[in-house]
């Protein structure tokens, strides 16, 4: 067995800091919200545990590190520095960052360890924000789980869309923490079965938990069926239009449509993709050609940013219609041509509701 020095974080950490930061919390969490916490009673007070739940916002971290009595290590994303002062005060309190959408073994591997100190990990199986209650849950929770023979506690949060900008505004919007009873370890018991299979069923019962927790309203905001299109043109001098197929470019308009990712490339990573948003605003061919390979410089460094978000498939398409988009671009401007791209969604909620919308980018010469 390993002594407390030989793991890579020692658990607990940062002890009076964490304190005074939860205190400090708690304190605002007041302030600026009304917090409705129940079930904490459920956290097994002593051994490994993890604490799984879902995630909207920036403010469900904060509940899940503040509130429980056992300090709580929380894993968090690595691939992508947080906005502002949030990247300076969650650097201060410290968390397991993690690449994700790639095979991060040294964050997964810190991650065991706090939970062989008989530590609390505190996790969001569906790995992200981007689509909230529709995003398929992570298998790290199962290997987590079953090497460190450690009780999953299933956490909803409701109220928490737009929370922080309603906290801000000192809305005071009610927020929710819902604490559910412990999930049982995972054990391989069925010999007929893979590994793979095994733990993805686990990941995937363990999300059903945590939004059997969740308030169903929250549910009625969120589309259970999308749909993207992008039709490309190029008008010439004489107005005249030409279509143009593009492959993938369905893909391509989901990306465009996907806010939490356009923010993710201009709020934290700094990229100048203003003319991708689908908004009434001039452009012109080289500005959304920086724009564009600023996307791919992303993708350069960071393969998965697509794929994870979009899954594998959709993020290769998407790829490859900007790549496409792009070398339009340069021929488009070559011969003084206007590139026209028609981008369209529409989805569909459980009550029956469907929202449309559109947006022509119409990109011209310099």
């Amino acid at each position: 067995m390993k002594t407390t020095e030989e793991f890579e974080i020692t658990y607990p950490r940062y002890v009076f800091r964490r304190k005074v930061l939860n205190l400090v919390g708690r304190g605002l969490l007041r302030l600026l919200t009304h917090p409705q916490v129940c079930g904490l009673e459920n956290i097994p007070a002593e051994g490994p545990v993890i604490l799984a739940g879902n995630h909207v916002s920036t403010l469900e971290p904060l509940l899940m590190a503040v509130y429980p009595r056992r300090q709580v290590e929380l894993i968090g994303a690595g691939d992508l520095p947080f906005e502002g002062l949030i990247d300076q005060i969650v650097a201060f309190y410290g968390f397991i960052p993690i690449n994700r959408g790639n095979l991060d073994r040294k964050a997964m591997t810190k991650a065991l360890g706090v939970l062989k100190q008989d530590g609390v990990l505190g996790i969001y199986p569906e790995g992200g924000t981007w689509n909230p209650g529709n995003m398929k849950a992570q298998v790290g929770v199962s290997w987590l789980s079953h090497r460190a023979q450690a009780p999953v506690v299933p956490i909803g949060f409701s109220g928490f869309r737009n929370s922080l900008t309603r906290a801000l505004r000192f809305e005071r919007p009610v927020v929710q923490m819902n604490v559910g009873n412990p999930i049982p370890a995972l054990k391989l018991e069925d010999e007929t079965r893979t590994i793979k299979d095994t733990y993805q069923d686990y990941a995937d019962m363990v999300l059903q938990q945590i939004n059997a927790l969740v308030d169903p309203q929250d549910f009625l905001l969120v589309p259970q069926h999308s749909e993207y299109q992008l039709h490309v043109q190029v008008e010439g001098g004489d107005n005249a239009r030409e279509n143009l197929e593009i492959a993938g470019a369905d893909a391509l308009a989901e990306f465009l449509y996907t806010p939490v990712m356009l923010n993710s490339l201009a709020k934290n990573l700094k990229k100048p993709v203003q003319p991708l948003y689908p908004t009434d605003q001039p452009r012109q061919n080289h500005q959304f050609s920086e724009a564009l390979k600023a996307v791919l410089d992303v993708l350069a460094e960071n393969p998965a940013f697509f794929t994870y978000r979009l899954g594998v498939g959709k993020g290769h398409e998407a790829e490859s219609a900007l790549r496409q988009v792009l070398q339009l671009l340069e021929s488009a401007q070559k011969s003084a041509k206007t590139v026209i791209l028609d981008a369209s969604s529409r989805l569909r909620f459980s009550d029956g509701r469907v929202e449309e919308k559109s947006h022509q980018y119409r990109i011209t010469p310099n």
